[in-house]
Parts: C-alpha cells; sequence; structure tokens
C-alpha cells in the first residue's frame, strides 16, 4: 500500500499562515505586557494560542503560554499561571522559561518540592542563568535549609 503525503504539501501554506498570525498577536501582546495592559495581553496570547497548531510551532506555543503564565503571575493568579507553566514544559521539554515559571508558581501555591524540582530542571536547562540560581536559593531557605 503506498501512502499519498500531498495532503501535507497543500496544507503547509495554511499552517505557515496560521503560524504567523499567532506570531504577530505574540508580538501585539508582548507590546500590551511592556504597556502594563496585562489582561489584553492575556487576551492576545489567548487568541495565538487557540489558531496555533501545537505540532507545528511547539516552540511558539511554549513561549505563549509562557507569556500568558507571566501575566497571569503578575496578577498574583498562581493557579492558573501554573497551568499555563505546565503546558509548556510539556508541549517544549527544553523551554528554560517555562522550568522557571512553574518553579515560582509552585513555590507561591507551597508547593516547595515540586519548586525545587522544576528549579533544577531550568537550571540543567541554563546554569549561567543567576535568576535560577537565585531561585533556587529561595527555595532552599524556604524547606528550611541552611546557607549553602
Amino acid at each position: 500500500i503506498r501512502c499519498d503525503h500531498s495532503w501535507a504539501i497543500a496544507f503547509a501554506p495554511w499552517h505557515q499562515a496560521m503560524a504567523d498570525e499567532a506570531a504577530q498577536l505574540k508580538e501585539k501582546g508582548n507590546q500590551e505586557v511592556k504597556a502594563q495592559n496585562l489582561r489584553r495581553a492575556m487576551e492576545l496570547y489567548s487568541e495565538a494560542i487557540e489558531i496555533l497548531d501545537a505540532g507545528q510551532s511547539p516552540r511558539l506555543l511554549a513561549e505563549l503560554l509562557g507569556n500568558r503564565c507571566l501575566c497571569q503571575m503578575r496578577l498574583k493568579r498562581y493557579q492558573e499561571a501554573l497551568s499555563d507553566a505546565q503546558r509548556a514544559v510539556q508541549v517544549d521539554a527544553s523551554y528554560t522559561k517555562g522550568f522557571y515559571r512553574l518553579a515560582i508558581c509552585q513555590k507561591e501555591l507551597s508547593d516547595l518540592a515540586g519548586a525545587w524540582e522544576s528549579a533544577m530542571r531550568a537550571w540543567a536547562l541554563d546554569p549561567q542563568d543567576s535568576a535560577i540560581r537565585e531561585l533556587q536559593d529561595t527555595i532552599h531557605r524556604l524547606e528550611g535549609g541552611a546557607e549553602r
């Protein structure tokens, strides 16, 4: 049996157009974040997430989820932020910011063991990032550990 994959070639421009539109929405969302319009930014990120095909652009989807997570965190909505961070790292296991933000959400929700694990995953991806190291130290202190 021979399989015809011409349908994939036919849909490639459509997938690219969707990815391009999602990237434009991401950029608009980023501008809204800079202007402190967090709710509007979340709307734009959500719209982009809805149109994006994760299989086509996993990094872009992870970044959109991560950006929406950041907005949720700034609004102190850590449970919602946690969901976005978890999905972001599920979509792209190399997304350092996703693990970093996941660790912050877990810390804020008093899941220190989870926060430590996520911070370690972020550190493994980017051991030079001082913010990750600071977060690890904070979690360590909260767990009652001695200074290192």
